[in-house]
């Protein structure tokens, strides 16, 4: 934004938040800041495809170690499995699946918390970016074959049209990205097996560096929201932490907490959110929410919050 003419101050404004805390690397923006910083992108720029122009200038580099590895792989297809496994070293608002089935790669992109009349910048920026960075990597032009979004179609989509430059489907029922397998083949041109070992080894220490200096609790609420509408038992969850039931069960106990108590506080800051920034209807809360009657849910959130729906929403 500083190329711009924007200074960070007016880009902040609104979150309390200064530049030296955004560059601190265990800096992890809440929803309210990052909201209110895309909110503040949109009105200064007054530019309807900036997602897209800030997705198109980011730079492999941004990613520091992790980006450095994926230079240094054999191929398209090992890069890729490099950011699936150390996903956790970059920072983000959507979750993805990356697959590859049926003879087609495709990726699903999925809102990490509600992102209302933000989720357009958002995909956009991640598909930019998503781009930019196989060009990078891979130092070839990188097709994407098709786009199915959730939300309606702009006025505009000359943007979308010059940067994407492929059949684009909007109100679809799920948010996809499609690809053509053969890319997966891309060989790197910096490809260095011992470095790409050595960088992969840093990466993996970073990784358990940072999930040691997490506490218990906010690991299980970032693999909770990591994977939204998803609510493991605590069994499941201790395997997806690489650790034993009974351990998670003593180490929470421990941090005087239970794994129930993380559960509906989740729930609790999701369904707040869905109601703020949704149109949702109750029901469909609910359901992404894990709850299989609207019954249960209201009655669940009258527990957390000691109000009703129609509390935090007239129409409901």
């Amino acid at each position: 934004m500083a190329a711009r003419g924007f200074g960070s101050e007016q880009v902040l404004a609104g979150t309390g938040l200064d530049a030296a805390q955004i560059c601190d690397t265990t800096f992890r923006a809440q929803p309210k800041d990052f909201r209110r910083i895309v909110h503040n992108i949109i009105r200064l720029t007054k530019d309807p495809g900036i997602g897209i122009a800030l997705g198109s200038e980011f730079k492999v580099s941004d990613l520091g170690i992790l980006g450095y590895a994926a230079l240094t792989a054999s191929t398209l297809d090992q890069s890729r499995e490099l950011f699936r496994k150390y996903i956790a070293l970059t920072e983000r608002v959507i979750s993805t699946t990356n697959e590859v089935r049926d003879g087609k790669w495709f990726s699903e992109m999925r809102e990490m918390f509600p992102l209302g009349e933000l989720l357009p910048f958002v995909i956009e920026e991640f598909v930019s970016q998503t781009i930019s960075l196989a060009s990078s990597i891979s130092n070839r032009p990188f097709q994407i074959l098709e786009l199915r979004v959730t939300y309606s179609r702009p006025r505009d989509i000359t943007p979308y049209s010059r940067r994407f430059n492929c059949p684009i489907l909007f109100d679809q029922p799920r948010n996809l990205l499609f690809f053509d397998i053969q890319t997966l083949n891309f060989p790197i041109s910096l490809a260095n097996a011992e470095v790409f070992k050595l960088c992969e080894q840093q990466c993996q220490l970073n990784a358990g560096q940072r999930a040691d200096g997490d506490a218990l609790v906010n690991r299980i609420r970032k693999a909770l929201i990591e994977k939204p509408g998803e609510f493991p038992t605590l069994e499941q969850m201790a395997a997806r932490l690489r650790m034993g039931s009974r351990t998670l069960r003593r180490r929470l106990e421990n941090e005087d907490v239970t794994y129930q108590e993380i559960l509906d506080d989740v729930r609790r800051d999701l369904a707040l959110q869905y109601l703020e920034f949704t149109t949702l209807k109750p029901k469909e809360i609910g359901f992404l929410l894990g709850y299989n009657s609207v019954g249960n849910f209201r009655r669940a959130f009258k527990n957390w919050t000691g109000g009703k729906l129609s509390d935090y929403r007239q129409d409901t």
